[in-house]
């Protein structure tokens, strides 16, 4: 069976037929077999310590690399805080806001009661009201005092 398979690969490289789909087929084998541990059943596979010795990584690369990757995490720490920190402040600022809109309504409405309590008739109809006050209502115009004179 192995060496029919064989034959038939050596066939279709001769014959120069299906040569780009089965380098396509062994670059799919090698990649998906990267990640495995163990060689895969044609033999030819690699696995993740087979990439590690390819690139010549070593405990000795770890060690350099152990301050950057302690800045990378305290890059990201600082980020997430900062966001953290942010988002409170966000937070804060719409309660504010919807408080200022709030009083702002209060106030408004103050306002208008006390501009409506302390027109003249409303202040007449109240003291009529009570009835023991001796205010009236002047029946004559008001007169100006010329000092000059």
């Amino acid at each position: 069976m192995a060496i029919e398979k064989e034959n038939i690969n050596t066939k279709n490289t001769v014959e120069g037929k299906n040569d780009e789909r089965l380098k396509g087929t062994h670059r799919r084998r090698w990649w998906g077999s990267l990640f495995t541990e163990g060689e895969t059943d044609a033999g030819e596979g690699k696995s993740m310590k087979d990439v590690v010795r390819a690139m010549q990584i070593d405990g000795r690369w770890f060690f350099r690399q152990i301050p950057f990757l302690l800045f990378i995490l305290f890059c990201i720490l600082l980020m997430v805080t900062n966001r953290y920190q942010a988002q409170q402040e966000i937070i804060e600022k719409e309660q504010l806001q919807h408080d200022v809109e709030e009083w702002r309504y209060k106030a408004l409405t103050r306002s208008s009661e006390l501009t409506t309590l302390t027109r003249q008739s409303q202040i007449e109809e109240r003291l009529k009201a009570y009835g023991d006050s001796a205010l009236t209502a002047p029946q004559e115009p008001p007169f100006t005092i010329n000092p000059n004179e």
